[in-house]
């Protein structure tokens, strides 16, 4: 196999051989060992052999070899004492004369801690056998900066080898994030959850939040090999997740949250109290107007108006917004991501403590939009813990809604080409089936004169709740503000700013309602039809001819 092939065909199975030596060490530091040993054997093999009938089936049974040999001289080392690698570099026996005899299990781990470019500058020197001219050639450089990185990465080594490496916090702890989210659109790979899926980029991602690093740098905090997470850097820097700044140095892109007791105590003490101030000065005169909402034509499922406001509720509360308030900008925090998405991302250290309150309780998804110009159709959604919906944004699909508008207008027949439709529907609970025939279980306006008309009729929040909703801004700022990198204040602010509209504050009202009596907690089969509201904007429409309210 010819060498550009044989350098592809290794940087391949970088990974899968560090995975098999992690997988039958359990160690990391003796896993790189292990690997650099079979990345060697297998790399020398390629070289010699010009075709392979089933190369992965080789490259494996070369890294079980090795394997086994490392096991014996394991067994043959615990019977006989042993002069440690390190000792080897304190006697004067010259430097290429100790990488080439590969004495230095140590040393071959060092290596991998150089940069990218000196890496592959000592690889091809001392394990390819190229001569610098030929290192110059390929790599695009001269003969003088090539001896140059030789001679740097060389005094690098050595001094490394007489020193201990430190693993940063991360390695020995690592940390796992959870509630990672966003705000905007996401993509077509997903969003910060499909990013940061592993636990090894959401410790890249923790690990230069707080400061800039280099690729080395992150990997010293890791405590792993660069070879490992080169790649993981350039894919989350290529999707806006990090930022390359000057000096190779990497800084992350998005808001990562820290929680601790305190300051959920503290939070969550100041969401009760807002949330009081917002049913008393806002939300409880929706209750006397109850029957100027259904004169509006709304449809309200079993024409229950406790359903209607279990929706009306959270859709106004988003309303509680004020321009003035506004601190920070989408423009300032949205990422326009390479594959389509446009969106601020999110995560939550998971951190371990124990609270006075359920969290659960205030669970909250939203405000998800779902449209369809072309029909003249939108649609409106917020997950509660009251509504029992799984799937979050990704289940909330704008085809629901479509379906269940044609259902309404009786132009989708139920036939075997639409089984898959109603089937849907019914297991989301948008349509029930009933002793009288379907019902649809989500609110809506039948066309666009009734949403004007719904619109209109919800009340306009007072003064009092727009000095009430400045002061919130600033408590939640501040309290979440404390300990945060310089950086990410403007993020701090974005997910601090008309937190009277938020979606935490809206769960502590729908809370608060619930405990005074004045909302009654959904029957289990309408639950997955609330907070929901569709609007067909089309300029009139027929009758529904669904049963309900």
């Amino acid at each position: 196999m010819d060498k550009q092939q044989a350098d592809r065909v290794i940087k391949d199975y970088i990974k899968p051989l560090y995975g098999f030596a992690l997988n039958k060490t359990s160690k990391i530091a003796e896993a790189e060992e292990l690997a650099g040993r079979m990345t060697l054997e297998v790399y020398q093999t390629l070289l010699k052999k010009a075709e392979f009938l089933d190369l992965n089936s080789y490259v494996f049974k070369i890294a079980h070899y090795v394997w086994a040999k490392y096991v014996g001289e394991k067994v043959k080392a615990s019977n006989q004492l042993r002069i440690d690698d390190t000792e080897v570099l304190s006697k004067d026996e010259g430097f290429d004369r100790i990488i080439r005899q590969e004495t230095a299990g140590a040393l071959r781990r060092e290596i991998a801690f150089l940069s990218h470019q000196q890496r592959e500058i000592v690889v091809k020197y001392y394990y390819g056998g190229m001569k610098i001219s030929e290192i110059a050639a390929a790599m695009g450089l001269s003969g003088g900066t090539v001896k140059w990185h030789l001679f740097e990465a060389k005094k690098e080594l050595k001094h490394k080898m007489n020193t201990i490496r430190s693993m940063g916090n991360l390695g020995i702890n690592p940390i796992r994030m959870t509630s990672l989210g966003h705000s905007g659109s996401p993509g077509n790979k997903g969003d910060t959850a499909d990013f940061l899926a592993t636990a090894i980029r959401q410790n890249i991602a923790f690990s230069a939040y707080h400061k800039p690093l280099t690729i080395k740098e992150i990997a010293e905090e890791l405590g792993i090999s660069p070879v490992f997470i080169e790649d993981e850097v350039e894919a989350l820097e290529e999707y806006g997740f990090l930022d390359q700044l000057p000096g190779a140095k990497y800084r992350t892109n998005m808001y990562i949250d820290e929680p601790s007791q305190s300051k959920s105590e503290a939070l969550h003490r100041l969401y009760e109290e807002y949330a009081e101030i917002a049913v008393e000065h806002y939300f409880k005169f929706f209750f006397p107007i109850a029957e100027q909402f259904k004169e509006t034509g709304v449809y309200i499922p079993g024409g229950d108006t406790n359903l209607l406001l279990w929706s009306l509720i959270p859709y106004a509360g988003k309303e509680l917004s004020f321009n003035e308030l506004v601190k920070v900008s989408d423009q300032d925090v949205l990422v326009s991501r390479k594959d389509g998405g446009h969106y601020a991302a999110y995560a939550t250290i998971n951190r371990e403590f124990d609270v006075s309150y359920d969290r659960e309780i205030y669970y909250f998804c939203g405000d998800m939009n779902r449209n369809s110009d072309e029909l003249s159709l939108k649609a409106w959604q917020t997950d509660t813990w009251w509504s029992g919906r799984q799937g979050g944004w990704r289940d909330n699909l704008s085809s629901d809604f479509i379906s269940l508008m044609h259902v309404i207008n009786g132009d989708l027949p139920q036939n075997h080409t639409n089984i898959d439709a109603y089937r849907r529907l019914h297991d989301k609970q948008y349509l029930l089936r009933t002793e009288s025939g379907l019902e649809a279980n989500i609110v809506y306006c039948k066309d666009k004169q009734t949403g004007e008309r719904l619109h209109t009729a919800i009340p306009q929040p007072s003064e009092r709740i727009r000095e009430a909703a400045a002061k919130l801004d600033q408590a939640v700022y501040q309290l979440q503000l404390n300990g945060q990198p310089e950086h990410a204040h403007k993020y701090v602010r974005y997910w601090a700013q008309n937190s009277m509209a938020s979606g935490t504050i809206r769960a502590y009202v729908l809370k608060h309602l619930v405990d005074l009596g004045m909302l009654k907690v959904p029957d289990p089969h309408r639950q997955k039809g609330i907070s929901t509201i569709m609007f067909i904007n089309k300029a009139s429409a027929g009758s529904p001819v669904l049963n309900g309210g």
